[in-house]
């Protein structure tokens, strides 16, 4: 995977040029037993 990650205050950014390397980090955190709620927003088209 491509992506980059940046800690803002109580968020956590990932960026990254393919769609499919965001849907699979989406699909790791929606998967992991993180013990923490996560939201996913401002995915763009």
């Amino acid at each position: 995977l491509k992506v980059q990650a940046q800690i803002q205050g109580e968020e956590i950014r990932v960026t990254g040029k393919a769609r499919d390397d965001l849907q699979s980090v989406m699909a790791l955190v929606r998967g992991g037993d993180l013990g923490q709620p996560f939201q996913f927003k401002n995915f763009r088209d």
